[in-house]
């Protein structure tokens, strides 16, 4: 009985140790993908949360931690001899982009996409290939009366018209909560009755003056 109570100690603590490495070397990971991806703490904060439901690395567990990291990968955080990080590759090249500017037959398409795409690189979305916006514009023409679309390309321009507007909104929704968490005074309309249009939120997220 003596002997079995000496041994527990013993095994715990050689286990314990490469966990407590492996956190901390995840947590270096990490921290090194925000400064990489350039993501002010707000952002930051909000994949962490979304990912795991915590924005505090240390109140991750180890699969938290894991999956946090995975995000950032996601985004385009590589590691060194990255397995993952490899078949996130794989994945990103079956991924249809969307064509230049001013290919479509019409110019609200030409600003869906680019929309779509800056969305991206705000990460409101995960995905900003041309493939995940039909997958939307599908969804968002199916809630209409007539027949889901199955390709950007394909809409009318009644149909361009609403998927612009809905893109729009939830982009600028997204950005207005950002800026308020900033601390920033958020930009209203001339009657100062409520927030300024889409493109001036646009500029004050990204820090330009849209005067």
């Amino acid at each position: 009985m003596l002997e079995t109570n000496q041994k527990a100690p013993v095994h715990i603590n050689t286990q314990a140790h490469p966990v407590a490495q492996h956190k901390k070397r995840l947590i270096t990971l990490i921290n090194v993908a925000k400064g990489s991806l350039q993501l002010d703490e707000a952002i930051y904060r909000a994949m962490l949360k979304n990912a795991t439901g915590k924005d505090s690395l240390r109140a991750m567990n180890l699969p938290e931690l894991e999956q946090a990291l995975e995000v950032f990968k996601q985004k385009g955080f590589k590691t060194i001899a990255s397995k993952q990080g490899a078949t996130n590759n794989k994945t990103a090249v079956k991924r249809r982009l969307s064509p230049a500017a001013g290919k479509s037959k019409l110019a609200s398409i030409d600003k869906i996409r680019a929309i779509w795409i800056t969305m991206g690189h705000h990460l409101v979305i995960q995905d900003n290939s041309e493939s995940a916006l039909d997958a939307y514009v599908r969804r968002m023409t199916l809630r209409s009366k007539s027949e889901g679309v199955d390709a950007t390309a394909w809409m009318t321009e009644q149909q361009a018209y609403k998927v612009l507007e809905s893109l729009k909104n939830w982009h600028k929704r997204v950005l207005i909560e950002r800026i308020i968490v900033r601390g920033e005074r958020l930009k209203m309309n001339e009657a100062g009755t409520r927030p300024a249009n889409y493109e001036v939120i646009v500029a004050q997220y990204e820090g330009h003056d849209h005067e």
